[in-house]
């Protein structure tokens, strides 16, 4: 990560007005540009530096979130001596240092990332809640749900059969036409009176009319049939059928495991014997839990420069991670492998717009499993995201090292995305 300011890179003070700010970078561009003996990169930071400081609301926010860093005391200069320079004077510093009441023998604590909620929490809860339902009193599953209607579907077919109909009338009569014409003109037409040729022409005209109307009718009712949304509704309706009757097996199953008495049962719920009779919805969120906690725990030696959020909802549409981290590369979020079926374009998409950001960085499915703990990262796709599967002993050292491929932003700009993120996520 650059240490150099984006007042730096224009060789402005902080102090500047914006009309200073903007000769200085003019004089920038003049000496960074390509053509003049500069370099694409120190003309891709003016660049950078005149977007944020030449916007005054982007300077305003640049110096708010900066200046608390640039008003540490600078590091202490190294043409001093520095003390203890002198074996002597080293090993006396080094034996103070070890005695127990010497303030200056306090050695220095590492920094770890921020963390924020309790991972595994709400998991757990649902694990209680469910396995007590089941024990007190099971209720088998309810019946598949019908698929939603399709709108306006007998306005279209009423329309559908009308087209129908008007197009059979139109060929039919033209048909008719046809062979009159040809009859009339070969004399082959029967002579009819004058007084009945307007009730042949009726006659004629239902007789066609009733025809297509019933020809309109059956062709309306196959298109209707064979639709694309009318075979989506099909399929919906029996993978529904299909989910019940696992779901039904499943709760006959769980039900032959039941405990007689629920005593034992409800004092130690997470006792090996209790998690083995618990049903299986239960125990998938008992799996998630104990996913989360591991993942917190590989998670905790990241340095001071990360900050996480366990087990929270984000802003008002209540989209729910498990891990979110902001690093210096960006946003990532880190999901037991579990959960990887839940986890598509649309929810990262939802989790971007919960927390207000174009997108996140990287999507990383961690594999809790004890033989795949040292499992190297494997990427698995670029859906909207970056994505990689990976082991827990792995977690951290990726995260930590960089990676690849992946540009580390400003410190201003990490510490607005971690404010942006504390301000919308909620315990779950």
């Amino acid at each position: 990560m650059s240490r150099e300011t984006h007042y730096d890179v224009l060789g402005a003070p902080r102090t500047s007005t914006p009309a200073e700010l903007k000769l200085a970078y003019r004089r920038a561009l003049r000496t960074s540009h390509p053509d003049v003996g500069g370099s694409a990169e120190s003309f891709r930071l003016v660049q950078a530096a005149w977007d944020v400081l030449g916007n005054s609301a982007r300077r305003a926010e640049y110096d708010r979130l900066y200046m608390p860093q640039a008003s540490a005391p600078p590091p202490h200069s190294t043409s001093a001596p520095p003390q203890g320079s002198t074996r002597r004077e080293r090993s006396s510093s080094r034996r103070a240092s070890e005695q127990p009441g010497s303030p200056s023998g306090a050695k220095a604590t590492p920094t770890f990332a921020t963390s924020h909620g309790h991972p595994g929490g709400s998991a757990r809860l649902r694990y209680l809640d469910t396995t007590r339902e089941w024990i007190l009193s099971p209720r088998p599953p309810q019946g598949p749900s019908k698929p939603p209607r399709i709108r306006h579907e007998q306005d279209r077919f009423l329309h559908m059969w009308g087209v129908v109909c008007l197009q059979l009338f139109l060929s039919f009569a033209a048909i008719v036409a046809v062979f009159a014409t040809v009859a009339a003109v070969t004399g082959n037409l029967p002579a009819i009176p004058s007084y009945a040729l307007f009730p042949v022409i009726r006659q004629v005209a239902l007789n066609i009319f009733s025809v297509a109307f019933l020809c309109g009718g059956v062709i309306a009712t196959m298109r209707l049939v064979t639709s694309p949304s009318r075979a989506e509704v099909r399929e919906v309706r029996a993978h529904n059928r299909r989910i019940y009757v696992a779901m039904r097996k499943q709760f006959v199953a769980d039900l032959g495991n039941r405990p007689s008495e629920p005593g034992p049962f409800l004092q130690a719920p997470f006792a090996a014997e209790s998690v083995r009779m618990a049903p299986t919805h239960a125990r998938f969120y008992l799996e998630r839990a104990l996913a989360q906690e591991s993942i917190a725990a590989a998670l905790k030696s990241l340095s001071a420069e990360f900050t996480m959020w366990h087990d929270v909802h984000l802003g008002d549409a209540r989209v729910y991670v498990s891990h979110l981290v902001v690093g210096p590369q960006g946003l990532f979020l880190v999901e037991p492998l579990l959960e990887r079926p839940r986890i598509d374009a649309e929810h990262i998409d939802r989790v971007a717009a919960a927390i207000g950001v174009a997108g996140v960085s990287g999507v990383l499915f961690v594999d809790v499993d004890a033989s795949a703990v040292n499992a190297p990262p494997a990427k698995l796709g670029e859906w909207p995201a970056h994505a990689w599967r990976l082991g827990t002993a792995r977690l951290a050292p990726l995260l930590g090292g960089g990676i690849h491929g992946l540009e580390r932003g400003e410190p201003w700009e990490m510490r607005q995305l971690v404010e942006r993120v504390g301000r919308r996520a909620m315990a779950a």
